[in-house]
């Protein structure tokens, strides 16, 4: 008999699962690394001091901009004490207002000067210390104690395992749009997580293949930052098809697919286009009509009796 089945087309892909936020630790000042506070592979929070530099550079630099900062706050001082005198000359009509305007002109400038050399040391002392700026797990650490590094060196990383993605590849058929498609992800036989597409990139060079994000719970909570996993997605569902069991298809000395229909008592061979393969089922998408009936069972029996009585062996 022939049957009316829907087929779907699974496409395989294959990904990398990737933390969805990451950042890398860069050390803001050259130094040398006087303590890693934080194990690599272990959770941190954000804020924690990760590092610390030091060495005699950073230790240079800082006396310098103390020494900077200390120096402008004793000229601001004698500049306030000038100011004042020069007010109470002003009051005697000793001095001109200008005079007063221009020591309080040098005073302003002096206190703007020490507000920047104070911040200017406040954040060098910030930046000798590398602190998380989220929590996560620190990871990849390229440093340890008494290690040189210059600035802006990559120290390691801090990912957030909570939120990740798998970075997928597919070959979907031309046409198909892949956004917010569903995704199977298969670990084993028994375990099979499920996922949406969420973001599809443009396709890789001449290959064709399109890159894909895959998110979803169970990505989150199953799955660990570059582990591989494979799956399929189903691109492509159309309506019911004509279709016939997988034993029912013989090919021939030219390897063309056929069936044997029975026909007023005998049995006839029909040539037939083949579409998807689906659980023991083939898709006929020409050669057959949905009332025809076919042979099912013993197909190849047939198909090499009728070779037989054509193609005898001479005696």
């Amino acid at each position: 008999p022939i049957f009316m089945r829907v087929f779907t087309l699974r496409v395989p892909w294959i990904g990398t699962v990737e933390p969805q936020a990451s950042v890398e630790l860069i050390a803001l000042v050259a130094g040398r690394v006087e303590a890693v506070e934080a194990e690599d592979q272990t959770r941190i929070e954000k804020g924690v001091l990760v590092a610390r530099l030091g060495g005699a550079r950073i230790e240079g630099r800082r006396a310098g901009l103390a020494a900077e900062a200390e120096s402008l706050k004793t000229r601001l001082v004698f500049a306030r004490k000038t100011v004042e005198r020069l007010k109470q000359s002003l009051k005697a009509r000793l001095v001109t207002k200008d005079q007063v305007a221009a020591a309080r002109d040098v005073q302003v400038k002096l206190e703007t000067r020490l507000r920047e050399a104070r911040l200017n040391l406040d954040t060098f002392d910030k930046n000798v210390g590398i602190f998380a700026p989220m929590s996560g797990i620190f990871t990849n650490r390229r440093i340890s104690v008494g290690q040189d590094v210059h600035a802006g060196q990559v120290l390691g990383e801090i990912i957030d395992t909570t939120r990740l993605r798998i970075a997928a590849s597919i070959f979907p058929p031309q046409g198909i749009d892949l956004q917010g498609m569903k995704a199977e992800i298969r670990l084993d036989d028994d375990c099979i997580l499920t996922g949406l597409v969420r973001r599809v990139l443009p396709r890789a060079g001449g290959t064709g293949a399109v890159l894909v994000w895959i998110k979803g719970p169970q990505i989150d909570r199953q799955l660990r930052p570059g582990q591989t996993v494979g799956g399929s997605m189903v691109v492509e569902g159309g309506p019911e098809t004509l279709a016939v069991p997988e034993s029912a298809i013989v090919y021939d000395s030219e390897e063309r697919p056929c069936v044997f229909i029975r026909k007023n008592g005998a049995y006839r061979p029909r040539t037939v286009q083949l579409g998807l393969a689906q659980d023991g089922w083939v898709e006929i998408r020409s050669g057959l009509e949905q009332n025809q009936s076919v042979v099912t069972q013993g197909a190849y029996e047939l198909f090499y009796r009728r070779f037989n009585e054509q193609f005898k062996v001479r005696d």
